[in-house]
């Protein structure tokens, strides 16, 4: 669960739906399909796109492993 600077607590659909968001957003930035993604980390496109969709709960070990893949550090 991550925590706003305010204090404000996310729920674990919130944090996958936001590290989603990201994960696409950055994915264009490399101009990179989802099948292109997916074949540098190992998985299916099918699985970056539920990802991307928020429906990956927890999200965040996921998430750190498809920003290397980008060439972003991810903590």
């Amino acid at each position: 669960m991550l925590v706003g600077a305010n204090g404000t607590r996310f729920t674990p659909q919130e944090d996958a739906e936001d590290f989603g968001r990201l994960l696409r957003e950055a994915r264009a930035m490399k101009d990179l399909s989802a099948a292109d993604l997916a074949s540098r980390c190992g998985v299916t496109a099918a699985e970056v796109l539920a990802f991307e969709e928020g429906r990956v709960i927890p999200a965040k070990p996921p998430f750190a492993a498809y920003m290397r893949a980008l060439g972003f550090t991810a903590v």
